[in-house]
């Protein structure tokens, strides 16, 4: 194929994006459906990748951390194409892209389900382990069913998350690798990445407590639409195997609100949690596993780029 040469991506490439998708994930893509919103946010930038003018793949990569850290994300490929070395160019140029508009840079980060530890320039700070679970909207859910501990489930505001979650000794109980991933997006737990973290999910939800107290749990609950599917992604942060079941309950039971129809739950969390996880939504709940991350794990990788 050669040395492809690059552009930032328009409106009107939407539908040649379109094409590049189809096959890829077998619908589970959601790709088409965020593009003309990516192209929308100012620290999110998509690169297209071109041979003559054939569109051969895609990069998307965004910035945040105060400007330490771009994020790679929505690696695009055409199918026939791939095994050729045209992933790398993609990630090189964005990586060069973000390194030439963003002078404080330090790192790119990047989740992933795959073993990418092979590269001597890069390495892992987290791995969470992955549930997927179809999720019927005529499943039998009495209230009951989503009550079976004394813990109560609410909903998180913007400013609670500031002013409780994000500040100290919190930050550190609740994400103690310091990071926060948010619909696949690591993120610093800082108030300047508030705005950012929003853009990929606007549902946050705490354990409720007294006026005294603090929160020992939190979690985000993202509704993520694709090609021919719809997803629920639960990422829960806490230690407590209660508080974790609580989340997960009250997540399935938000995630029915807002979708009419049959979807795949997904959950996201330490491998220590994952027992619970299954005792809930397969013993309990009667729940079948989803193949799609059956074995798979998320993996967050970080590479240095100020060398």
């Amino acid at each position: 194929m050669g040395t492809l040469t690059f552009r930032v991506a328009q409106p009107g490439d939407h539908s040649d994006v379109v094409k590049m998708s189809e096959g890829i994930y077998s619908g589970n893509d959601y790709l088409p459906l965020k593009f003309h919103q990516w192209l929308q946010r100012e620290n999110l930038t998509v690169l297209l990748g071109y041979s003559d003018d054939k569109l051969v793949g895609l990069q998307a990569c965004f910035v945040v951390d105060e400007g330490r850290t771009y994020i790679r994300r929505a690696g695009r490929i055409q199918p026939e194409l791939r095994g050729q070395g045209l992933g790398r160019q993609l990630r090189e140029c964005a990586r060069k892209h973000a390194i030439d508009h963003y002078p404080s840079l330090q790192r790119e980060r990047f989740t992933t389900t795959f073993d990418n530890a092979s590269s001597v320039d890069q390495r892992k700070l987290l791995e969470n382990d992955i549930l997927s679970y179809q999720v019927q909207k005529k499943l039998s859910c009495q209230a009951a069913i989503f009550t079976t501990n004394a813990v109560e489930i609410e909903m998180c505001s913007k400013e609670y998350f500031s002013s409780v979650i994000l500040s100290s000794p919190m930050r550190g109980e609740l994400f103690p690798a310091n990071v926060i991933v948010v619909n696949w997006c690591p993120f610093e737990p800082l108030r300047s990445n508030i705005d950012y973290m929003l853009q990929e999910s606007d549902e946050m939800f705490v354990d409720k407590c007294g006026d005294d107290a603090l929160p020992r749990s939190f979690s985000f609950g993202t509704f993520s639409p694709r090609v021919k599917f719809v997803q629920w992604l639960a990422a829960v942060y806490t230690r407590d195997p209660v508080l974790f079941e609580a989340h997960l309950l009250h997540q399935l039971k938000r995630a029915r609100e807002v979708i009419n129809g049959d979807f795949i739950f997904i959950s996201f969390q330490d491998k220590n949690l994952t027992p619970t996880a299954r005792k809930v939504m397969e013993e309990q709940l009667q729940l079948k596993e989803h193949d799609w991350y059956m074995k798979k794990t998320m993996k967050l990788f970080q590479r240095d780029v100020t060398r």
